[in-house]
């Protein structure tokens, strides 16, 4: 299980919601066991989902913490059936929905099935563009219920080639589900941020940073900064993803010879030179170790075509 996608509409990866890490848990396994593609079978209301203490236990618990699974699993389920979602809809309109319609535990069989909510399947089924993907077990090392919550923006960001993001504080609050919570700003920069963030660059294949912007003596607002592991040469002065730098690289003529038949690009990207370059700016920025024949900066100090 721990090779299943996890795949979510960007509507509800950026949408508002609070959840427990062991409900978060829950929720993830069964979503990833989903065939999210346009053409795949149809979830319908009646499609059920179970995920065992096991599985919990192999994807979610090292060492002595693995006597909890079944303990937190029967919590998780629950509770999960009353967790809310809102999502921002067009024309300033909301959405608020259930995540699941029905949440089955099963003691004898130590396990849980689901079904999840009309409205919500949307948001995880036949997805054709807007959406965030990545491996359920990017996720599995993250105990702090908002570095998963974080760590899905971020690649949702990055699916938009957005390297550097700034929201308003309140923004923020939404999307981690703690508008009531946290008020006070060294409580959430401590309680939610900062550990957030240092989960994901200890246990994920991204580096972050963040800062802080103050209007008078008021913290406004959040920057995160943030790359993929390997790309360290990529960033500029300020520790963000230099796209500048990319764009040099990809147009150096060595860079061209070196990679004009790389696996990941396309039979289209082979034959401009515009198609190509565009293409391996979004790879190296999304995948960086694939591209290690010779150091980044060998290409900086060659002149670009």
């Amino acid at each position: 299980m721990e090779n299943n996608l996890v795949a979510k509409s960007n509507d509800l990866v950026v949408a508002s919601y609070a959840l427990t890490r062991h409900e978060q848990n829950l929720l993830l396994a069964c979503v990833s066991q989903i065939n999210s593609l346009p053409d795949a079978p149809i979830v319908s209301i009646e499609s059920r989902f179970t995920v065992t203490v096991e599985q919990i236990k192999d994807l979610f618990y090292r060492g002595s913490t693995e006597r909890n699974a079944y303990r937190d699993l029967k919590k998780a389920a629950d509770h999960l059936f009353e967790r809310e979602v809102t999502i921002k809809l067009d024309k300033d309109e909301t959405l608020r929905t259930r995540f699941v319609s029905s949440v089955k535990f099963q003691p004898n069989d130590s396990q849980v099935t689901l079904r999840f909510a009309e409205d919500i399947l949307p948001y995880l089924t036949q997805l054709k563009n807007n959406f965030t993907r990545y491996r359920l077990a990017d996720t599995v090392e993250l105990t702090s219920v908002y570095a998963v919550r974080l760590y899905e923006i971020i690649v949702c960001w990055q699916g938009q080639n957005r390297w550097s993001e700034t929201l308003d504080l309140d923004d923020f609050r939404y999307m981690m589900g703690v508008e009531d919570k946290y008020r006070q700003f060294s409580n959430l920069r401590d309680r939610v941020i900062e550990t957030a963030v240092e989960q994901i660059n200890e246990n994920t294949n991204y580096n972050v940073t963040v800062s802080y912007r103050k209007v008078k003596r008021e913290h406004r607002s959040v920057t995160f900064k943030f790359y993929k592991k390997g790309a360290i040469s990529l960033t500029d002065d300020k520790g963000a993803l230099s796209l500048d730098k990319i764009r040099r690289i990809v147009r150096s003529a060595q860079f061209t010879a070196d990679y004009n038949d790389h696996q990941l690009l396309s039979v289209e990207a082979r034959d401009s030179n515009e198609a190509f370059w565009a293409k391996a700016e979004q790879l190296i920025a999304e995948s960086p170790k694939e591209f290690s024949k010779r150091p980044f900066n060998d290409y900086l100090k060659i002149k670009t075509d």
